[in-house]
């Protein structure tokens, strides 16, 4: 007998909370020199964004955007999201929300790697100025704002990203779904949901909100946006195929089948597809030779 994964897959679709639209501001003035700005595209912490004036604005996925200058041992949330947006680039950093030698080392580096002249970065600072925040490490870019030639608008906006996702829901749960945890699968993309269907983890929130898919579906929705996904078991569980005539005594989902020898067996039904059943032992051992024409006399209950 063959045996095969089972996920208990079901398409589902994916109620959307969403929030204000987000956006890539920037703090310096002047013109905008240039722009790497493409609708629909992924925008990465890390990337140069735009010049203004010739000066980089460089993108940075952390928790809290940097609003000041930071000088060597100044300490708060903001230096601690720097740490960790540094460490994601392999940086190694203590995360002690503390600027220390090493993290500003590791700023500056970061900086002048992208572009940043050495005479804008004073001693002993991490300006503030060629930093644009955005709230994920991927970001898929809803509408360029920045004009080359054009100065920077009073606002500061160089580009428009999607909705933040405050929160999703599974819009109706399936009935009789296979007990075990699940997850949610949007492209390649997996994120963990409870019981009752709600994605509740930041991170996977964070995932789904960086989708193109998501930024598509809220920029074209009218009322609550949808997102069609797979809801799916994280473990999946082990079946045996077996020829649809070998099962007999049906009620409901639960079968009879009978092994070349000994007395016929009690079986879960899990589904059919091209003259295959699926089925499963309640004790979850394998099942070997079965009859194909079983004797129906005999009763497995």
């Amino acid at each position: 007998m063959t045996e095969r994964s089972d996920a208990d897959e079901r398409q589902v679709q994916l109620a959307l909370d969403t929030g204000a639209p987000r956006a890539v501001v920037t703090s310096r003035t002047g013109t905008v020199t240039s722009s790497a700005c493409s609708t629909g595209a992924t925008l990465r912490s890390g990337d140069v964004v735009a010049r203004v004036d010739g000066a980089p604005v460089i993108t940075l996925a952390s928790d809290v955007p940097l609003w000041r200058d930071l000088a060597l041992n100044d300490a708060g949330d903001d230096v601690r999201g720097l740490q960790r947006a540094l460490n994601a680039g392999g940086a190694g950093l203590s995360v002690d929300g503390v600027l220390g030698k090493a993290t500003l080392h590791a700023a500056r580096r970061f900086l002048v790697d992208r572009g940043v002249h050495r005479d804008e970065l004073p001693d002993a600072v991490v300006p503030r100025a060629p930093f644009g925040w955005v709230p994920a490490v991927e970001n898929t870019v809803r509408t360029c704002t920045a004009v080359v030639g054009a100065p920077v608008g009073p606002d500061g906006v160089l580009v428009e990203l999607p909705a933040e996702l405050r929160g999703a829901r599974i819009d109706s749960v399936p009935v009789d779904p296979v007990p075990g945890e699940r997850q949610l699968r949007i492209g390649r993309t997996m994120a963990a949901v409870d019981a009752s269907g709600v994605v509740s983890s930041s991170e996977a929130l964070a995932a789904v909100a960086a989708l193109p898919e998501y930024a598509a579906t809220v920029a074209s929705a009218d009322g609550v946006p949808t997102l069609p996904v797979t809801w799916s078991l994280r473990r999946p569980r082990t079946v045996q195929v077996v020829p649809p005539t070998a099962l007999f005594a049906i009620e409901g989902n639960r079968a009879c089948v009978q092994p070349t020898r000994g007395d016929p067996i009690d079986v879960e039904v899990l589904g059919s597809e091209l003259g295959q059943s699926f089925v499963r032992a309640p004790d979850g051992r394998t099942l070997d030779r079965l009859r194909a024409v079983p004797d129906r006399t005999r009763s497995c209950r």
